[in-house]
């Protein structure tokens, strides 16, 4: 008895010591909650279901690393909260802000945007790639020139896609969009010839209206490498190194293999030998 009481102290005080000096992990402790910003039109990675329940690949990885900072707080319970982020701008702006503590979607990580905010281990590497019907189909990436490509607001793939077009002097109208269900739209509508955004999040457009997926052709070669990770508050290494201490424990195992099955297997999708190097490089001992 004396043995576990001791324990729980030296937990309490490893805990306060953690959060003292942690800003994110200090709120945590006297609310008791995690306040988790995702993209909600991003499946496998993150999305809403119709139920309103908040699931996917980063949702399960956001789910370990809120388990994490419980058991290192030493908390009974540990409310997660989900606030829905589409665009770019707003999803970096409430890290700022402090509206919410990590952002866990489909976030590539740049050097510009970590001028704003701190980035965990990366969580998955995929490329940008456009996604076409099969009756006007975009093979590959000269098939561009001439064509209507939506692509969200602000994104990677914005960036990537008008330099392309710049660089090869193709004619494409370009028509960005504040979100994928948007640029989705504009392609089962015949307003655009094709939609351009990350391979992984086209994935699960595709079987998001899976009664047509077999309608649907996608670039064979990326436009660009995409790798994600977890936004957080930029200068908070304590937390950033509590999510990152999840994320390595996870990596360990073979439970991570599970979860991308579970999402990615589910559609298809085998494990690419650069996500598997990934989680093995990731996979940092204490």
């Amino acid at each position: 008895m004396l043995r576990l009481w001791i324990a729980s102290l030296v937990l309490l005080m490893i805990a306060g010591v953690a959060s003292a000096d942690s800003p994110t992990l200090a709120r945590i402790a006297e609310t008791g909650e995690l306040r988790v910003g995702y993209v909600p039109d991003a499946p496998p990675l993150s999305f809403t279901e119709e139920s309103g329940e908040v699931v996917g690949y980063s949702i399960d990885l956001c789910r370990h690393i809120a388990s994490a900072i419980r058991f290192e707080l030493g908390l009974e319970k540990l409310d997660v909260t989900f606030t829905p982020l589409v665009s770019i701008e707003d999803r970096i702006s409430a890290i700022e802000n402090g509206d919410v503590d990590i952002e866990c979607g489909s976030t590539t990580v740049t050097l510009s945007r970590r001028e704003r905010i701190d980035f965990t281990l990366m969580t998955f590497i995929t490329g940008s790639a456009v996604l076409s019907k099969k009756d006007n189909p975009i093979g590959t990436i000269d098939d561009i020139d001439k064509k209507r490509i939506s692509v969200a607001s602000g994104t990677t793939t914005e960036d990537v896609l008008r330099r392309l077009v710049e660089v090869n002097d193709f004619r494409v109208k370009i028509t960005p969009v504040d979100g994928r269900e948007a640029g989705m739209e504009l392609l089962n509508k015949g307003k655009v010839d094709g939609f351009a955004s990350d391979r992984a999040v086209l994935i699960g457009q595709v079987f998001r209206n899976a009664n047509v997926a077999n309608d649907y052709i996608m670039t064979r070669s990326a436009l660009s490498f995409e790798p994600y990770a977890f936004m957080t508050l930029r200068g908070d290494t304590e937390f950033r190194l509590t999510a990152d201490r999840a994320l390595a424990s996870l990596f360990r195992t073979a439970r991570i293999r599970r979860i991308y099955q579970n999402w990615f297997g589910r559609y298809g999708e085998p494990l690419s030998p650069i996500v598997e190097a990934m989680y093995q490089f990731q996979a940092v001992g204490e």
